[in-house]
């Protein structure tokens, strides 16, 4: 299966700032500026990033209302699997991790009452993360293409209706154990800074974008990663 150890991955001081989005107003200023960039420059010299990406394409066995079964005998629940992805022949699930580094020093931060620089570390991995995220789903596109095969949109377990146990199918399927992620007893992903996703292949597929999807997630009014988001797909 195609894995992506320690791509390039570098952030900025403007793009971690714009991805602050209605909270730029209020958090920009020179002493938050001279913090980002301290906590850029220990994390690049240090090395926390180890950002590591894999993904696998099975086959679309069968498909009915609520569920899609694939070649392996693995079998994932949702509805909108089968509105989203109808037609779809093949079925590719990746996995993106940032590493335990990255995960180890927010979490000391914490421990240590260091609240503030805690959670802008955290949200430079979710900037990271959704970079690593857009570049991967590119070159699967590519894969896609080279089939002579079209792409539907990403659907993460956890999405609408997706249920997070099926998180266990898509790490078999993209060897989320060869990059060193691993699922919880919750069904939740170790490192926690990794994400698991799928999109559909065939002929001719329903696409759809990551803000429509943010648009209408649940979460969405309370969420504090949809500026983060939105600036990481920027082109």
């Amino acid at each position: 299966m195609p894995a992506i150890v320690n791509p390039a991955l570098s952030l900025t001081l403007e793009e971690v700032s714009a991805g602050w989005g209605a909270r730029r107003a209020r958090l920009d200023s020179p002493r938050m500026r001279e913090r980002v960039s301290e906590i850029l420059a220990q994390m690049e010299a240090e090395r926390w990033l180890q950002p590591r990406a894999s993904y696998g394409v099975r086959d679309v066995i069968a498909a009915g209302p609520g569920w899609m079964e694939v070649s392996g005998g693995l079998r994932m629940h949702a509805p909108s699997l089968g509105h989203r992805l109808r037609g779809a022949s093949h079925l590719a699930a990746f996995v993106l991790t940032l590493g335990p580094v990255f995960e180890n020093q927010v979490s000391k931060w914490f421990t240590e009452g260091d609240r503030l620089r805690a959670v802008i570390l955290d949200d430079i991995g979710t900037l990271a993360l959704h970079r690593l995220g857009a570049a991967l789903e590119r070159q699967i596109h590519e894969e896609a293409s080279f089939q002579g095969l079209d792409w539907s949109g990403v659907l993460s377990p956890g999405d609408d209706d997706f249920d997070l146990r099926d998180q266990k199918a898509l790490l078999d399927i993209a060897d989320g154990a060869g990059i060193g992620v691993s699922l919880t007893g919750t069904c939740m992903l170790s490192p926690r800074k990794s994400v698991t996703a799928v999109m559909g292949f065939g002929k001719k597929m329903l696409k759809w974008s990551r803000e429509e999807t943010c648009a209408t997630c649940k979460s969405r009014a309370r969420c504090p990663h949809r500026a983060v988001f939105a600036e990481a797909v920027a082109p």
